[in-house]
């Protein structure tokens, strides 16, 4: 009889690069390798896809009111008692825990606790691109309890080996193990690229300050001073209002196009017609979005954080600029707007280490690799 795996973790229409990995991740060989049994824990009504279609969803995910954070909870705590009576079952070895951090790695901990008192293993599956600060600013109390939580985890995963390097500062080696984000290449695979016949920049993901917004409307003014027919195309919930006030005031709305969510095959048409991405963010762990453009064959521009200098590499597939660098920013976006042969040549690329590097499968594989090594012990 196959291992059982328990896979503790949310899926859309919950939205969030967490649940999207997770949805391909059990689309994936995986299911063919052992027995998966998910536990959802979505949260619908904190977090859900029709909150983020309103202008400012996301972002108010966030900010929520007494209202949300009761169904938060409530959420919480009917899933935690449902779990209490999943994981007794001698089928279950392993449990893999997706988390990020804050409230969403707190929860987890109860997940972890009791997973150990019923002598099953535990990988827990680092997502949030905040960890480092959570666990630096924490004070000395939170702090020794998130570290020794992580401790009794038997495989914690990094999804860079920057991250990777950072967990080395609290974890033994043998604890950490690096599994980069794959994405489902199924949306891409037939995908025809369909340049618009301007210059046109793609931005993907949550429209807010952490990712970088307000530095990218004043840096495209700049660019539109070089290429006054160029276009800007952002796609994503969050700060819609506000990014258009600021588009007013520098006198860019009619070059900005702001398309609000966009997911599956709407998303790869948006991205089908781009002929640069940018994601200018300030905190990142490994953002799904880019390798979205990677698939689409966009070059992209985007910032030394977290692990995106793990797998943006500068001159050969994408460019990159210090966060908050508004002029290095539109800089690297004109040079891709007005340089086809090397922005032909990085779009082959990010194709090639899509299909090569971040398929979902081959995810799926270093996942089985880590299973199969922990239920041996």
């Amino acid at each position: 009889m196959r291992d059982e795996i328990l896979l503790v973790g949310p899926l859309p229409p919950q939205i969030g690069g967490v649940e999207f990995f997770v949805e391909a991740l059990l689309k994936s060989p995986l299911r063919e390798w052992f027995t998966i049994r998910h536990f959802d824990i979505s949260k619908p009504k904190s977090r859900s896809m029709a909150q983020f279609s309103s202008p400012m969803g996301y972002a108010r995910s966030f900010k929520r009111n007494l209202k949300t954070s009761f169904y938060s909870f409530g959420y919480s705590l009917i899933y935690f008692i449902k779990y209490l009576f999943v994981i007794p079952s001698r089928r279950i070895g392993l449990v893999h825990l997706h988390s990020s951090a804050y409230m969403s790695f707190w929860e987890k901990c109860a997940y972890l606790d009791l997973a150990r008192l019923f002598g099953k293993k535990v990988v827990l599956h680092i997502h949030g691109s905040s960890f480092d600060r959570f666990i630096r600013e924490s004070g000395s109390f939170a702090r020794g309890a998130i570290l020794r939580h992580l401790r009794r985890c038997d495989r914690v995963v990094a999804l860079s080996e920057s991250w990777r390097t950072f967990f080395l500062e609290y974890l033994a080696p043998d604890k950490i193990a690096v599994v980069e984000n794959g994405i489902d290449l199924s949306l891409y695979r037939e995908l025809e690229p369909r340049p618009a016949p301007v210059p046109t920049v793609v931005f993907l993901g949550e429209v807010c300050s952490r990712k970088g917004i307000f530095d990218l409307l004043p840096a495209f003014k700049k660019v539109l001073a070089t290429l006054p027919d160029a276009r800007l195309v952002l796609a994503g919930p969050g700060e819609l209002e506000k990014s258009q006030m600021v588009a007013r005031h520098l006198g860019i709305s009619d070059a900005v196009e702001f398309l609000g969510p966009r997911y599956g095959a709407a998303k790869a048409a948006v991205l089908s017609e781009g002929w640069c991405m940018a994601l200018p963010s300030y905190a990142e762990v490994f953002p799904l979005a880019l390798l979205d453009g990677y698939a689409a064959g966009l070059p992209v521009v985007s910032t030394r954080v977290g692990g995106i200098p793990d797998f943006v590499q500068e001159g050969e597939n994408g460019l990159l600029v210090e966060p908050g660098d508004q002029q290095g920013l539109a800089a690297a976006l004109t040079r891709l707007l007005t340089e086809t042969p090397l922005r032909c040549r990085m779009a082959e690329a990010n194709r090639r280490v899509a299909r090569e590097r971040y398929d979902i499968d081959i995810c799926a594989q270093r996942v089985r690799e880590i299973y199969q090594e922990l239920l041996r012990q």
